[in-house]
This record gives structure tokens, sequence and C-alpha cells, in this order.
């Protein structure tokens, strides 16, 4: 699927001659590193829109899509800036032998990770930009907008054992990627010696299912039909289960967290979530096999739901390896059986968790999750205007299918899902990222009179 796109989209306007590309980024023939003429050029000959934009490098003679090799992957409104900065700091990150580890997290970063690169290959490095509104379809087949196809190429890159260790993007893909990247720092970056990755050894062995004829509606109501609503008419599990513990009335009862009033989840979910969160991790770090939740809160738009019938509100995810440390510190109270739900696998009490920057924002103590607030409560009071649900499972390949009948893994199925209810469910959807900035979670005004506890 990548090279399919690749050779319809990069190979196209390497090959057509009223194209400036290949587009070299980096003059090294001076004293000291400059942009090349072209990429100035190039940056500067467009101006606002949605622009999707590749780092690459080439593997001459360039005949087929192969031998167009990504480095990084990036979206922007504002391509001019985006590529400027991106030469400044590839630039300041050379030469690579002058780097050290400090000891930090993070240390390695991206554009160490880019120039280490450009450091070790035979090839330039290049830049290509398309206009995502010049762009039929994306890489699955469907009209898409930039969010979502940055998220959808990355996806597929991380996927071809192709590219392994020459990719540098830190989002869209699994956490445990820039954790194993801290650890190792310059060396990560073996062109000689590259071997898949554990995502790309799962998509060898699976082949998608013809999809055509089939809208983005289409596949987000396929993809519940096989998950939320299977498990919703399956008389053995919980669902649907309540987010929130509620009395007859929808108001929500309260519990005391230190000195703060905070919404008391459902006992039901905190023990779906624990139940879950053990598939993926262990009192010492993270299990083989899921590697994370995926959540979707959702409402019922009827007592006896159909696929339809089922609303999603917001859609996340939840990863066991935290970019830091193996273990990340939204499992570890699940991972070490503690009874605190601070942090809770990111549905936790805390300031920074979802509950705990909902209960902030009905009680008025900040805003973070002010659309939230808006859409599911009564204005100055904490009882729902209808009753919300939470579906939250370990993200199992075996178990589930993702919406485009290909391997995606966790990282990536989050981003996929997204773009399929920002086409279904706009209005209802609150995701504020990885959606368009004029989405209506990202332009409505919303207003909450904060409620006494």
């Amino acid at each position: 699927m990548w090279d399919e796109w690749v050779s319809q989209t990069v190979l196209a306007d390497i090959d057509a001659v009223d194209t400036p590309d290949p587009v070299q980024m980096i003059d090294d023939s001076g004293a000291e590193l400059e942009m090349t003429d072209a990429y100035d050029s190039y940056r500067l000959g467009r101006g606002s829109g949605d622009y999707l934009y590749l780092l690459y490098l080439l593997d001459d003679p360039v005949e087929k899509s192969s031998d167009i090799i990504p480095v990084y992957i990036g979206e922007t409104s504002r391509i001019a800036s985006r590529l400027m900065d991106h030469f400044r700091k590839v630039r300041d990150a050379l030469p690579i032998s002058d780097w050290e580890d400090d000891g930090s997290w993070g240390s390695y970063g991206k554009y160490d990770h880019i120039a280490t690169v450009y450091d070790r290959a035979d090839s330039p490095l290049y830049a290509w930009v398309v206009d995502v509104d010049e762009i039929d379809t994306g890489p699955y087949g469907y009209p898409t907008y930039r969010q979502e196809l940055e998220a959808k190429t990355v996806g597929l890159v991380h996927s071809n054992p192709q590219f392994n260790r020459v990719f540098a993007n830190r989002d869209f893909v699994p956490n445990r990627v820039p954790h194993e990247m801290g650890q190792v720092g310059l060396e990560w970056v073996d062109l000689e010696n590259d071997k898949p990755n554990e995502e790309a050894k799962i998509a060898a062995d699976k082949v998608g299912h013809d999809l055509s004829g089939k809208s983005k509606a289409d596949l987000w109501y396929d993809w519940v039909e096989q998950t939320i609503y299977r498990e919703i008419h399956d008389s053995s599990e919980a669902d649907p289960i309540p987010l929130f513990e509620t009395d007859g009335n929808l108001v929500v009862e309260l519990t005391d967290l230190g000195s703060s009033t905070v919404l008391k989840r459902s006992d039901a979910i905190d023990t779906r979530i624990r139940q879950e969160g053990k598939r993926c991790v262990h009192r010492n770090g993270v299990k083989d096999g899921p590697n994370g939740l995926l959540y979707v809160m959702y409402q019922l738009a009827s007592d006896d739901p159909s696929p339809e019938d089922i609303i999603p509100r917001y859609i996340g995810k939840s990863e066991a390896y935290g970019k830091k440390n193996e273990l990340s510190a939204n499992f570890e109270e699940i991972a070490k059986d503690r009874t605190g739900t601070r942090s809770f696998a990111r549905w936790g009490d805390g300031s920074c968790w979802h509950v705990g920057e909902l209960s902030e924002t009905v009680f008025g103590e900040d805003s973070k999750k002010l659309s939230w607030a808006s859409e599911l409560f009564e204005q100055g009071t904490h009882q729902l205007k209808e009753q919300t649900y939470l579906w939250i499972r370990a993200w199992d390949l075996q178990k589930y299918p993702d919406p485009y009948c290909y391997s995606a893994y966790l990282a990536e199925v989050e981003a996929l899902l997204i773009g399929l209810v920002y086409e279904t469910h706009p209005h209802h959807l609150l995701n504020h990222n990885e959606v368009p900035g004029e989405a209506p979670a990202n332009k409505e005004e919303f207003r909450f009179r904060p409620a006494s506890n």
C-alpha cells in the first residue's frame, strides 16, 4: 500500500518534467551547511494551506517506489516556516560526532536521529511537499485531511520492514520505539543491518480485504458491529458499561481525593480497566501481547442499539510502554495492584487525567475539559444529559479487527478510527487533536456554568 501511494505521489513528481523534485535540502559544499537554493525556493513558493511533507533519501538509480526511503513525515498549515525550522534544527544537530548523551530522557531527539541518517547515508536529504487538497485519495483509497494523512502514512512506513531504523517519527508509532531509541542513541541508526520491528512482522502475515464500494461511514459501522455492538449484545459481557456511578436521575456520585471533589467512575468500569490493563502489564513491566488499551466513550440513541445507534464522543488510547520508562506511569497502579487511581490508564482522578480534568472543569477549578463538560452535563450541575458509556479493551489484533482490514497497531488504529468518526459523527466527536482546525470540536464556543460540589 505504501509503495502504491508513493508511486502515485512522490515518484510521479520526481518523474515529471514540470516539477522541481527531487529537491535537495542541504548544501554541504562550503565551510558551513546552507540550504540549497532549490529548497529555499521550494518552501517559499507556497502560501498557507493544508500540507503534507516528507524528508527522504534516494537509492539511485530511482526507478521504483522502494528507491524512496522515508526519513520523516509531517503536516502543517505553514510550510515555509516549518521547512526552515527543520533545516535549522538538522543543521544544528550536525556533526553527529559532537552528540553526547547527557543522561536525560529525550537527549537523542528526532533531529539528532535525522542528522545521524543524513550523516551515514550515501544519499542527500530531500524534501517533498504536497497540498492535501490536490490529492484525490489517501493511501487507503479514501479522501482525507492532513492530520489523518500524516497518521496513515506514518503507520504504513512503520509497518514496512525496510525503514525501521531510518524513520525518525515519534508520533503515531508505538511508545516502545522512542523508548528503545533513547536507550542506544546514535547506534539506533544502522543502515546496513536493519531488522523488521514487531509491527512489521505482524503486518507481513496479514493481507487486507477489498473495501471497494464502502464509504468511511460503512467502515466505521462495520468496525463498531464487530466490537462495541457485539459485546453489548453478548450476554457474557458486562457492556454497555456506564463510565460514571449515577443515581436514577443520572446525577453522578462524588468522591473526595485529598482536598478535591471528583466525579466517581462506576465500579464496573474500574473493574474493566484493571482487567484489561492486566492483559498488558505485570509488576515489573510490559507483557508480551497487547501493549495498551483502546477506548471509545459513547452514548446510545436506542435501548436496543444498532451500530448506527452507538454515538462515539471520544476515542483514545493508553500505551503500556512509556517513552521514558518501559512501564508507563499510566499503568503503574494497575501493574502493582495499587488501590489508587490517580492515572489509571488515562482515566484517573489526577489533574492531568481524563476524570480528574473533567471534575475540575465541572466544579470550576479549571477548563481543560470544557467541551466534555458542556456536551455531557447539564449546565451548573453534575447531572449527565444522557447516560455515557466507555468501551475499553486491550488492543489485541487476534481478537479485534482494524477498521481498514489491515493489521493496525494501537498508536495507528486510534488515528484511523478518529478519521472515520470525523467523517461519520463530526458534531459528536470531542477529540481536538488528529482532526482539522475547522472541526466542530475546535470551532464551537463551548460554555459550562460550574456546578457546586
